[in-house]
């Protein structure tokens, strides 16, 4: 009987131990954290969620088009935080990301910032008002247009 005892207290020290180690990693998260930018690339005389054209790291020659937004990644996210918000909008955040996988035609440039302004954008297109266009402050507004050779990005007009 104490040996039985004994078997019982090691088999629910153990079930303890090892479902603390474990973790569900099969759920996935539902929420972007909330990243916290040191320097963002913001214009003054505008809404906190846009910036200036002449601060766009893109390298479109494409002109600014009145009445048209495209919601795109935030020039001063790090790499993590957009690989995270990216994850979001293709994953449950419902943005069709075909365009950007290996043979699409937005795959190239192939970066973490081109991508995730295509998939930010996409998945804006579907809502188009400015709460749409965060995920976690990595993304921002702007009316200049951010397609790319054959890669076309979808606007408001």
């Amino acid at each position: 009987m104490e040996k039985s005892i004994n078997y019982y207290i090691l088999f629910l020290l153990l079930t303890h131990f090892l479902s603390s180690v474990y973790s569900d990693i099969t759920t996935p998260i539902t929420t972007i954290p909330n990243v916290v930018q040191t320097s963002p690339i913001l214009n003054p005389n505008s809404n906190p969620d846009t910036y200036s054209p002449s601060t766009s790291t893109s390298t479109s020659n494409s002109p600014v088009s009145s009445g048209s937004s495209w919601c795109i990644a935030s020039p001063s996210s790090s790499q993590r935080a957009l690989q995270v918000a990216l994850d979001y909008a293709c994953g449950y955040g419902g943005a069709d990301c075909s365009a950007i996988q290996s043979g699409g035609s937005c795959y190239n440039p192939n970066s973490v910032h081109d991508h995730a302004s295509f998939a930010f954008n996409k998945y804006y297109q579907r809502n188009p008002v400015p709460n749409s266009c965060n995920f976690g402050g990595n993304a921002v507004i702007t009316n200049t247009n951010p397609s790319v050779g054959t890669c076309q990005y979808p606007s408001t007009r």
